[in-house]
């Protein structure tokens, strides 16, 4: 029997990122998926200006509450871009009643890159999403996703080290997470991520791009999440998603007029 997964982030409606990416990823994977948008934005946030952004925190409990009479429960929840800290707590006071009995609750805490959050998000934002995180069985944070819910400064890349990346680790698993995948770990011409379970961690690297594009991150997440449900041990999860993310971003980087994101559907299509 497949998996059942619903996935909560926003939709942007140009641009390949959040639901857009992971609707068709799970889709293609095996993974039937069950969407419920955040919000509903005209573009993604990076390299557009006066984007719309229509917020959806009022409907959201209108269609849990829908679910749940018709007795609908996933085998996973797997969140993303969250834009109202309200929907928080709508996530964690339903999470139970959603999730089937030794499902999985994976939380991409989608917030900030670079060293910096994303636009119109705030300390709120980062407070919630440790409260997720706290109670999350898998969280798949970037390195400076990582040093907000830490606490831990963030340094430039250049100046990351072995030392700071465990420092990492250990500070998100004291956090409540049951395991850790951090992305975005760099080693000199090398980039990749590691992931932890409070005992084991397991590293993958692989060689550095030339360039980078908005929306990898989530591509990244969605098929970490299509692993895990089929089956595949850290080690494949971590091989097969960067490995994606080098093709998708192989498949794009002749293109100049494509810069908002990656064609990951050509890499789909390779895969068949």
């Amino acid at each position: 029997m497949s998996k059942k997964v619903l996935s909560i982030q926003d939709i942007s409606c140009y641009g390949q990122c959040s639901l857009t990416v992971a609707l068709p990823i799970l889709s293609h994977y095996g993974i039937e998926t069950v969407i419920l948008p955040s919000a509903i934005l005209s573009t993604h946030t990076c390299g557009f200006t006066n984007f719309t952004c229509l917020d959806l925190t009022n409907e959201m409990p209108k269609i849990i509450d829908h679910w749940i009479s018709e007795h609908i429960t996933v085998d996973c929840i797997y969140t993303g871009y969250i834009g109202d800290r309200k929907q928080f707590d709508i996530i964690l006071n339903n999470k139970h009643k959603l999730l089937k009995e030794g499902g999985l609750f994976i939380v991409d805490p989608a917030m900030a890159d670079n060293g910096k959050l994303y636009p119109a998000l705030d300390e709120f934002i980062v407070l919630g999403m440790k409260k997720m995180c706290m109670e999350a069985d898998y969280i798949i944070p970037n390195v400076t996703e990582a040093c907000l819910l830490t606490g831990i400064d963030y340094v430039e890349p250049e100046k990351q080290t072995t030392e700071f990346y465990h420092n990492l680790l250990v500070e998100l698993y004291r956090l409540g997470a049951k395991n850790i995948i951090l992305t975005g770990v760099i080693d000199g011409d090398s980039i990749g991520a590691i992931g932890f379970d409070g005992i084991t961690r397991t590293t993958v690297l692989k060689e550095l791009q030339p360039k980078s594009y908005h929306g990898t991150g989530d591509i990244f997440s969605s098929v970490i999440v299509a692993d895990l449900l089929n089956g595949k041990s850290m080690r494949e999860t971590l091989h097969h998603a960067t490995d994606f993310i080098i093709d998708a971003i192989n498949e794009t980087i002749d293109d100049d007029t494509h810069n908002y994101g990656v064609k990951f559907e050509q890499v789909l299509k390779n895969e068949e």
